[in-house]
């Protein structure tokens, strides 16, 4: 899914935590994200948006392991499907990139601004 390293492509993203995304049963935190054959993947951790155009390119997926949390991307452009509190993609395991959230901003006012009134390319 992506065709790029994370880090290399991540530069004009931002980061919006989950628990800032609604959806009918509440927030987006903590969702289940599962594949299609219901591998776990981990729970939904925020989301990295590009506020020109208006898209989320990634979700980021915290896994958690015998030491810590870990987190990781996933390509936006996995067919998803949301049910209750479960997100279910077409992805694997395999498709997760390792994140470092030191590599992009939070989303601000001034990405909000953007989203709102720039013209996508």
């Amino acid at each position: 899914m992506v065709t790029e390293h994370p880090d290399r492509c991540t530069a004009d993203l931002r980061y919006l935590d989950a628990n800032h995304v609604q959806h009918p049963s509440g927030t987006m935190q903590g969702v289940l994200m599962c594949t299609a054959d219901d591998e776990q993947l981990g729970s939904l951790d925020g989301l990295l948006i590009d506020p020109v155009s208006r898209r989320v390119r990634f979700f980021v997926v915290e896994r958690v392991s015998a030491q810590r949390p870990r987190r990781y991307l996933l390509a936006a452009d996995a067919l998803t499907t949301l049910d209750e509190r479960t997100l279910r993609v077409q992805a694997h395991a395999d498709d997760l990139e390792r994140f470092d959230a030191r590599t992009v901003l939070p989303f601000s006012d001034e990405d909000l601004i953007t989203a709102m009134f720039a013209r996508p390319a």
